[in-house]
């Protein structure tokens, strides 16, 4: 039931992007792959990836075939514990930080610099982000509350932490927006 928000969702990524120099995409604990169907709509010749754990990397293939993008190459993995076998232009992380426990969503982030090229572009998005005093926004707060009570560890993490934990892995030019969806995107590119 969620593959048409992915597929939505990677319509709103690809408007938001400028997507002319990207060879490669990787979609890191991206479900059902369809973020890179909506993606691929305006450059289909983006190879593309998508990491994901075993359990759900087994049923990806079937879902991206009714989307005819059986060209999607599927990586069974866990970003917490290693980076894809491959380098990639972009790599995306939509919803996986903020279910993650703090060393989990460090060492996400960490894994996802190593899938890149030099000069590779990081997206992370998704709700939730709170400001570093942690009062606001108030969908941020709510959702805050609402992982701290659905995730083991999962909490709204500030602004600070995804600026340290993007800086500590070599990211550079972190900006942080509000794609059309409401979702919170931050951007930067791998400077080694």
């Amino acid at each position: 039931m969620l593959a048409p928000g992915g597929v939505i969702f990677g319509r709103h990524l690809a408007r938001a992007m400028d997507l002319s120099t990207i060879g490669s995409v990787i979609d890191i604990g991206g479900g059902r792959g369809t973020i890179l169907v909506g993606l691929r709509e305006q450059r289909p010749q983006i190879a593309a990836t998508l990491m994901e754990l075993p359990t759900v990397a087994a049923v990806a293939p079937d879902i991206l075939s009714e989307y005819g993008a059986d060209d999607v190459v599927v990586e069974e993995g866990d970003i917490t514990v290693a980076p894809s076998i491959g380098r990639h232009d972009l790599a995306i992380l939509k919803a996986v930080v903020q279910v993650l426990p703090p060393d989990q969503a460090r060492s996400s982030i960490l894994n996802a610099a190593r899938c890149l090229t030099l000069g590779g572009e990081i997206a992370i998005a998704g709700p939730g982000v709170v400001d570093d005093d942690r009062l606001g926004p108030p969908e941020g707060v709510f959702l805050n509350l609402t992982f701290l009570n659905l995730y083991r560890h999962g909490e709204s993490y500030t602004e600070g932490q995804y600026r340290a934990w993007m800086t500590e892995a070599g990211f550079r030019d972190i900006s942080r927006s509000r794609l059309t969806d409401g979702s919170t995107l931050f951007r930067a590119r791998l400077t080694g």
